[in-house]
Formats: structure tokens, sequence, C-alpha cells
């Protein structure tokens, strides 16, 4: 009986290890916040996790990866969307959108953002920016990010466990 129980148990914990497993590559894809990916939400070595297969909407943080190298962003504009930043202004199919989450430094001379104008974003793609508007490792320096190329959404912190729980993202527009 001991044994049977023994081998019972066995075969539970292996089922549950092989769970957990397929639920890592398939679903959620835990990240480290480095400093380049810090911002006033995601603070340095905060460890996030990222939902695969889910739907991407205006203001969500992304992780994705280009070159081999991972980063995060905050989705600006989606596939048919064009794109002006012009005098720290976005337009997002020539409608002003409030970047409410931004925090401009009290010391910068020049714009904030760049001027740029992406006339129509392809099929499959994305705008991505990151919220540290100096910091050029997004969009405007990588291009369109593809939707392969996009890792998951962050929506949960598991570290530190002092701020436990979903992300606040800011205030977008819609």
């Amino acid at each position: 009986m001991a044994k049977r129980d023994f081998i019972h148990r066995i075969i539970i914990i292996g089922l549950l290890v092989l769970g957990l497993i397929a639920l890592r590559i398939w679903v959620f894809e835990p990240v480290t916040i480095t400093k380049e990916m810090a911002n006033q939400y995601l603070k340095e070595d905060d460890i996030i996790i990222a939902v695969k297969g889910k739907e991407l909407e205006y203001g969500d943080f992304v992780l994705y990866q280009v070159d081999g190298a991972e980063h995060v962003g905050r989705i600006i504009a989606k596939e048919g969307d064009s794109v002006t930043y012009m005098d720290d202004v976005l337009y997002r199919n020539n409608e002003i959108v409030e970047e409410t989450y931004l925090s401009k430094s009290a010391n910068h001379q020049d714009y904030y953002t760049e001027d740029v104008i992406v006339p129509r974003l392809e099929k499959k793609n994305y705008w991505i920016l990151n919220d540290i508007r100096t910091n050029h490792e997004d969009s405007r320096t990588l291009g369109l990010i593809s939707s392969k190329q996009v890792i998951g959404r962050l929506t949960f912190r598991v570290s530190p466990i002092g701020e436990f729980g979903f992300i606040d993202i800011g205030l977008t527009q819609k």
C-alpha cells in the first residue's frame, strides 16, 4: 500500500511540474526590469510577468525582442494607424493623444520627443515608445515592431513583494 501511494504522489508531482513548465513556455514570460527598461511605473530589478498571446491595447507595456535583445515599451499605435509626433505632441490618426503618464525632466533643453511621421502602420505591426523618451531604443531607432517580435503584455508584478499585484500603466487615451 505504501509503495503504491508513493508512486501515485510521484506521478502527481511530475504532472504538476510538467504543467508549470507548459505554462512557462506557452503562457507566461518572467522578465527582470533592467535600467534601460525602467520608468516611473516599472522600477529597476522588478520582476514582472508578461502574458503571451493577449490582445494588445494602446498604452499597454509590452516585452519585445529585436536582434536577440529584449526591450520594454508602450504601445503607441497599432496596424492601420498613422502617427505624427510634432513639438512634443502625439497625434494618432490625426487626433491628439494626451500622454499624462510621461514625466518631463526640468533640465532638458530640446524637445522631449523628436518629430516623426509614420504615414500608416503595416498589418501586424506596432509603434512602441519608451516612457523615458531620451532612451531611443524603441521604434524610433528599431523601426516598426512586428507582432512576431512581441513576447507578451506586462501585467503582473511579482517582486518586490511590497508592490505585488497588477501593474499601473497610467492613464492613456483609448
